[in-house]
């Protein structure tokens, strides 16, 4: 559908949708200011300071993990997955009906199968436990390849076993697998950028084994498992449980430094308990604020739907929100059937409806947490790593609605009601007509919860309802497919193509007319300049727009400056000013402060190479600090890239650190925009280096840098640029997979052919990917060689490119603008050039002037139209025809 609008109905389109998704950000302010200060041990100022940290309600995906001493018994019991300790020794005086039966069966089973419970009880069942297939780093990146964020692993469940190195005598490390599971979960996790939580669900421990205690005898130590010093009814009144609870989760806490406490079972009131329980849980988020100036950094969750909700995040385990909630909350839900591991336990919820229930919650502002029940062996059973892959696929396919997204005005629309508390979620399949919202800045994400079989009308979004503004276009996600579509006062009804993604639901992606807000400035004479994001570069059609990469090791002249600060992009290249100041860093400082004198809007990045150790930076003075900082290959040599630079060894999380470090210290100088990140294709392609040092150690580089990416995300601040030369057909996605971590992409090889693909594939596959980054709202840098070789792969920095006197440069010039503009949009812009604009020896830092530069473009008429090999786009003021399989191009200026 060709939707037409002027300048003016955008801006106005665009202050509706502002206003109409006021509410997609009101949900978070009532938490961005309340951490001003320490909180005091009640829950009222609890309410007042707790903040729900950007990292958790980003991440939106999280796993669970139940394990321990219940995994190892045996899997073919007949019930229960997670209180076998309590009913293995007969039901108790209270218990009637199903649930005693439930008890006796139990019982009856123990009996059979092991012994009398007086002879062969609970703490002989620990020996069982033991994690002999345990493979920690592997699960978490299992979870983290199907979309989790972070993962929480139970620390000590009802039955009073400790999971990590504990002061508490029944432990794992001493005990069962004999591990610090905790400090290795935290590893992982750490490994592969996950943030970490802990579980517990100590406090009702005492009555837990109530049925067992005429089996216990003083002095043994299994009087400590069986908590006989506690009385089975009275301990919440007891100040030596109370105490004793606190301790344990305190230890938990201070060795294990979580970044989530999710507390499952009751904790000491007020009146019993003396207020230990909300002294311990202030405590941990007071911690947390003194050691980040201030800032909540931690999660804090827990079941008690009694305490004030803007306390803590609220788990409604196994349960549903009816509408959104005005604070984060937490939807939790077990994919085994019993929390503990038990082979013949079904999970009664089907995989497409977890996957809609997931999507419920995140629509309703929810959090999902998914819990997996391992094995007493330590593997994770295969039907339920079929819900995470399934999971995992439609997050690949999805995840932009879902990562990083708020509500929307509604949660959606549809038959299936779901009921609002804990317990009873759903399990109903859903249809087509259940539809749910998601938004992220000026985009809306509808979600429809059930494969469609035929086209689908969503009433929410009829003309004159919720959504105001003019809808410009309409997108499937994990297609490139724009839709046809017709709104009407009864709905908006959408013709879906024939093929859909594999998902058991689908994404939309749904846009207002006229993205950006366009104003009229007066710079260097009149130009119509387009303001985007805050952070974004200024950026104009009114002719073809340019951007600037170079380098010089010496200090640049006042004329030079003055050159550099006319683009709205540039990239102070290694080295620059490096003979002079005595380092990369100060060069790049010095010369980005004179380029902002000159431009305060001038975008400056600052260069790091993710790969290779370039020598003119003083922060590598660290490096002798980091023992294996970089890749040895097998053979022994160090000096790996082109035999004479060294490689950073990605797998390294102390050398990750250091580097994550030094580009965040320089985002903090004024004059420094953001970071130009190089090398990210020598990460991510396995050919590279793979002979070296192995497949292995290659995967583990590449793992390693995607959670360098991520942390560099997290702790780089919002208001500066994060741009990467990542997108390459010759990566299986073209790098679209990694543009989730950076503000855009550069492209400096979309010509080079590799992956056996022909020049032709490899061009079509370079152009898609780069127009779907650019309709996506990413910056865009594109440079392209125009000289004699650089069709044949480009290296900017190679003199053998460079014009020679007399070069006919037109065809090639219109080639390489026509190949642009087929795929810019807004902030986009192109470097045509002839190697680095800047010589050392000669120190010409101006890029060769073509008329073309100076010719009225306009804004583009629509997206290009692929015909075959040929591509045609209109602009205001010109017309672009560009031909890939003869490398032809034509440029007709209006």
């Amino acid at each position: 559908m060709n939707q037409k609008s002027n300048r003016v109905k955008d801006e106005t389109n665009m202050n509706k949708f502002f206003a109409g998704t006021l509410a997609c950000l009101l949900l978070n302010i009532g938490t961005a200011d309340r951490c001003a200060a320490q909180i005091d041990p009640n829950w009222e100022s609890m309410s007042q300071h707790y903040q729900v940290p950007e990292w958790f309600q980003d991440g939106k995906i999280g796993v669970w993990t139940h394990w321990g001493v219940p995994s190892g018994i045996d899997e073919n019991r007949p019930n229960d997955g997670s209180h076998y300790g309590r009913r293995m020794y007969g039901p108790s005086a209270t218990e009637s009906g199903a649930q005693r039966k439930m008890t006796q069966d139990l019982t009856d089973f123990h009996k059979k199968r092991y012994g009398q419970p007086s002879e062969f009880g609970y703490e002989d069942l620990v020996p069982l436990f033991r994690a002999e297939r345990w493979d920690p780093e592997g699960l978490v990146k299992f979870f983290k390849d199907n979309g989790a964020r972070f993962v929480m692993p139970v620390a000590c469940h009802h039955d009073n076993f400790d999971m990590y190195d504990s002061s508490h005598p029944w432990n794992s490390v001493d005990m069962g697998p004999k591990r610090d599971t905790l400090k290795e979960w935290k590893e992982a996790a750490q490994k592969h950028g996950l943030k970490f939580g802990v579980s517990t669900h100590l406090y009702w421990s005492p009555r837990f084994f109530h049925t067992a205690r005429p089996y216990q005898k003083e002095g043994t130590l299994a009087w400590k498992l069986f908590n006989m010093d506690y009385d089975p009814k009275a301990y919440p009144s007891q100040d030596s449980w109370n105490q004793h609870w606190y301790d344990r989760c305190w230890e938990i806490i201070d060795k294990y430094d979580p970044d989530m406490f999710n507390n499952d079972a009751p904790f000491p009131d007020e009146k019993k308990g003396k207020g230990l329980g909300i002294k311990l849980f202030s405590s941990f988020v007071n911690r947390d604020l003194k050691e980040n100036g201030g800032k909540q950094t931690v999660v804090f969750s827990c079941k008690n739907g009694n305490k004030p909700k803007a306390a803590f995040t609220y788990n409604l385990e196994r349960g549903s929100a009816g509408e959104i909630k005005p604070e984060p909350w937490m939807w939790a839900t077990d994919l085994s059937g019993g929390w503990f591991y038990r082979k013949t336990a079904v999970n009664h919820m089907s995989i497409p409806v977890m996957v809609g229930n997931a999507v419920d919650a995140i629509s309703k502002n929810g959090v999902v947490m998914l819990n997996v029940a391992l094995r007493g062996d330590g593997t994770l059973p295969e039907n339920q790593a079929a819900y995470l892959t399934t999971f995992g696929a439609f997050l690949k396919t999805c995840g932009e609605g879902i990562y990083g997204t708020r509500p929307w005005k509604t949660f959606g629309e549809g038959p299936l009601e779901m009921k609002d508390g804990r317990q009873g979620e759903n399990k109903h399949p859903f249809s087509q007509q259940d539809i749910r919202y998601t938004c992220k800045g000026n985009t809306l994400y509808a979600f429809v919860l059930a494969k469609p079989t035929t086209d689908i009308t969503i009433k929410t979004l009829a003309q004159g309802g919720l959504y105001e503004e003019e809808i410009g276009t309409i997108e499937l996600l994990g297609t490139d497919e724009a839709l046809t579509w017709n709104r009407t006062a009864e709905g908006l009804t959408i013709e879906l193509p024939k093929t859909l993604p594999g998902d058991p639901i689908i994404g939309l992606r749904i846009r207002p007319a006229g993205l950006a807000v366009e104003t009229t400035e007066t710079i260097n004479g009149s130009t119509t300049a387009t303001i985007g994001p805050a952070h974004y570069p200024e950026f104009s059609w009114d002719t073809i727009p340019l951007y600037m990469h170079m380098r010089k090791s010496a200090k640049f002249s006042r004329e030079e400056i003055e050159y550099l600060a006319g683009f709205p992009v540039i990239t102070l290249e290694k080295t620059t000013g490096s003979k002079t100041y005595g380092s990369s860093e100060q060069g790049s400082l010095e010369a980005a402060k004179a380029i902002k004198k000159i431009n305060p809007k001038a975008k400056v990045l600052y260069y790091r190479n993710v790969m290779c150790n370039y020598g003119t930076y003083r922060v590598n003075e660290g490096l002798n600090q980091i023992p294996g900082a970089f890749l040895v290959a097998r053979n022994g040599k160090t000096k790996l890239h082109r035999g004479v630079r060294e490689v950073y060894d990605l797998s390294n999380p102390a050398l990750r650190r250091w580097w994550v470090d030094h580009c965040v210290e320089m985002t903090e100088h004024d004059a420094i925009d953001g970071i130009f990140l190089d090398g990210n294709i020598k990460a991510l392609e396995q050919a590279f280096l793979k002979k070296e040092i192995g497949v292995a150690k290659k995967q583990a580089v590449t793992d390693g840098y995607a959670t360098m990416m991520q942390d560099l995300r997290n702790q780089t601040p919002s208001a500066k640029l994060l741009i990467a030369n990542i997108i390459r057909a010759r990566l299986p996605h073209s790098g679209l997979d990694y543009l989730q971590y950076f503000d855009g992409s550069y492209l400096e090889g979309i010509e080079s052919q590799a992956n056996g693909l022909s020049r032709l594939e490899y061009l079509a596959k370079g152009i898609a990917a780069t127009q779907r980054a650019a309709r996506d709202g990413k910056i865009i840098c594109m440079s392209m060689g125009l000289g004699r070789d650089a069709t044949k792969g480009l290296r900017i920095d190679d003199t053998r490119q460079r014009l020679q006197p007399g070069e006919n440069t037109q065809p090639r010039l219109e080639y390489c603008l026509a190949l642009f503009l087929v795929c810019a949009e807004k902030y986009s812009y192109v470097y045509p050039h002839d190697g680095y604009s800047v010589n050392n020896n000669d120190s010409s830092v101006w890029l060769q002037r073509f008329s073309e530069y100076d010719k009225p473009l306009g804004p583009p008429k629509g997206p290009a139209v692929k015909n075959g090999n040929v591509y045609t786009r209109e602009f205001t003021h010109a017309s672009v025809t560009l031909d890939i399989e003869n490398e032809t191009a034509n440029l007709v200026w209006k």
